[in-house]
């Protein structure tokens, strides 16, 4: 064709050119943004980099962690650039592990080939939404959590290699004719990557914990669904790229090139006609998310305030969930191998019930050896870890057992103590009235906007009146529970619970609880304690017995 060169103006940037004589033209990447235009196409992957913000902030990352999902990284990166900054990683948990760095491993070489292919997919947008910079901080996580163990390579290095397969690269846009339903395919080829890079390093960082995940969750093959989505989103934008009225590719446009002028003018003169509207839209569409965000910002700040003020009268200088939690994981639980829940064959008892009989409360009792603890408050703790990153979980807990070593036990609040004040060594044991209140603040707290919608249920004056009846307290936090989809209760060492002459917590309490598991089938119960389950409400419940014990007495070791 000679050297012809065909040049067509976008606000002012070269579109395409054919600067040397049998050179392939190419698509600027700029085609697949247009300001202004193609924010909706893009929604879709807006909405995936919303969410896995939103899980990272579930997972509670420690410093340096949370630097590695806030990487700032420039925006001209290319593809080929990450392998560095996976080495340094790596020499960093050598460091960390007192090991000499070694080379770049296969797994190395193989995920830094995936997360280039990863970042292809961003490559053009990054300029427009510095937001997808979330990608590679989410990336560089899931590396880290994985790299120099063996197992956890072996495990990802298979499912990466089937991502990379149905990944779109930099030669992509460059030949691709960028149509609105192409861009739409590849927001959702995004959107798709992103839920499994999100689902990969939850599960990869929690890696003791993902055996209790499985159980709980029924999860074993959420990770292959997730692929089988991103293998239908595969096919539709392969089908959209065959198609005869997308595949304009480069070397079609080659053509027209000595009708440049024309097609220039042409295309100039729409341009200034659309420019305006383009303009307008970009405005409006930047307003209106202004306005959105600002509302919805105002909104939750109105329903925390209320939310923490209605805590603050349930716990008063109180220690909160999140506090306790804490506080219970850094105790030194004396247990040993075989007293741990990986190691004492519960595990299989809860696949047993989330096979067979899911929707019953669960009641887990059991003991260790001499000079142990009992091992199902360790276990409490880490079933709790295990579900609180998982999107579209609300977990509420209570340790009844357990001694907290800054409690305010005076009476600096106009409310009572969740914990018992008498007799005085318990005074730092739950009663029933104390363990709904604090099961009431962690809903407030995770869920500030049931108080407003429920405001005639939860309000300052009720929870003033309810303050010292277990039944009264009882009816607001179950109208107000029942809301909740997927909502697990864990309560643990119920029996540590102390009741008084007007409540008990055989007689009140536990039946409560079991109750509302069994009514709700949205509601997933599950009781530890270091005896067997009391008689009258056995039948409705799942009981899981595991005593590590060389002589047992008898099935739980003792009774209420």
């Amino acid at each position: 064709m000679g050297s012809a060169t065909l040049t067509i103006y976008q606000d002012g940037s070269r579109i395409q050119e054919k600067t040397e004589s049998g050179a392939v033209p190419k698509l600027s990447h700029r085609n697949w943004y247009q300001t202004g235009v193609d924010f909706c196409y893009y929604a879709p992957a807006q909405e995936a980099c919303a969410m896995s913000k939103e899980r990272l902030e579930k997972l509670h990352l420690q410093d340096d962690d949370f630097r590695f999902s806030n990487q700032q990284l420039e925006p001209d990166i290319k593809p080929g650039e990450i392998l560095d900054k996976l080495i340094e990683i790596q020499h960093l948990m050598d460091k960390k592990a007192h090991k000499k760095s070694a080379k770049a491993s296969q797994f190395i070489n193989n995920f830094a080939d995936f997360a280039d292919r990863v970042s292809s997919l961003v490559m053009v947008l990054i300029p427009e939404s510095p937001e997808y910079k979330v990608t590679f901080g989410i990336l560089f996580l899931l590396f880290k959590a994985v790299v120099t163990k063996k197992e956890r390579e072996e495990a990802l290095s298979s499912q990466i290699k089937i991502i990379s397969e149905r990944l779109p690269i930099t030669k992509f846009y460059e030949t691709i004719f960028p149509t609105n339903a192409m861009k739409t395919a590849v927001a959702r080829i995004y959107a798709s990557t992103m839920k499994i890079l999100d689902e990969a390093l939850v599960y990869f960082k929690g890696w003791r914990l993902n055996k209790l995940v499985d159980a709980l969750l029924n999860n074993t093959s959420k990770l292959e669904n997730l692929i089988a989505d991103l293998e239908v989103d595969y096919k539709a934008m392969q089908e959209l790229k065959d198609a005869s009225h997308v595949a304009q590719t480069a070397d079609m446009l080659d053509v027209v090139s000595d009708t440049n002028r024309i097609v220039s003018n042409l295309y100039q003169n729409f341009q200034s006609q659309t420019a305006a509207m383009s303009m307008s839209m970009e405005l409006l569409h930047s307003k209106m998310h202004s306005l959105t965000t600002q509302t919805n910002s105002m909104i939750n700040f109105e329903m925390t305030k209320h939310g923490r003020a209605l805590q603050e009268v349930l716990l008063g200088l109180e220690m909160d969930a999140t506090e306790e939690l804490d506080q219970v994981h850094r105790h030194k639980f004396r247990l040993s191998p075989k007293d741990q829940w990986e190691n004492n064959g519960i595990v299989d008892k809860f696949n047993n019930w989330s096979q067979r009989f899911r929707d019953m409360p669960v009641w887990i009792s059991g003991t260790s050896g001499p000079n142990q603890d009992i091992w199902v408050t360790d276990m409490s703790i880490d079933i709790i870890r295990a579900l609180q990153p998982q999107m579209e979980v609300t977990v509420l807990h209570a340790f009844c057992e357990f001694e907290p070593s800054n409690r305010a036990h005076n009476g600096s609040s106009s409310i009572a103590s969740p914990r018992s004040k008498s007799p005085p060594e318990d005074n730092w044991r739950l009663t029933p009235i104390g363990l709904v209140k604090r099961l009431l603040a962690q809903l407030l707290d995770l869920h500030p906007e049931l108080a407003y919608k429920r405001s005639d249920v939860c309000n300052t004056w009720k929870l003033q009146r309810a303050e010292r009846s277990f039944r009264s307290i009882w009816a607001i936090f179950e109208q107000l529970v029942v809301r909740i989809p997927n909502l697990f209760i864990v309560i643990d060492r119920v029996d540590g619970c102390v009741g008084d002459d007007e409540v008990g917590v055989l007689a009140d309490l536990v039946p409560a609880l079991v109750d509302l598991g069994v009514r709700s089938s949205e509601i997933t119960l599950i009781l530890t304690s270091q005896w067997d389950p009391p008689q009258h409400v056995d039948d409705q419940l799942f009981p899981m017995f595991q005593d590590t014990r060389r002589t047992r007495d008898r099935r739980g070791g003792g009774s209420w």
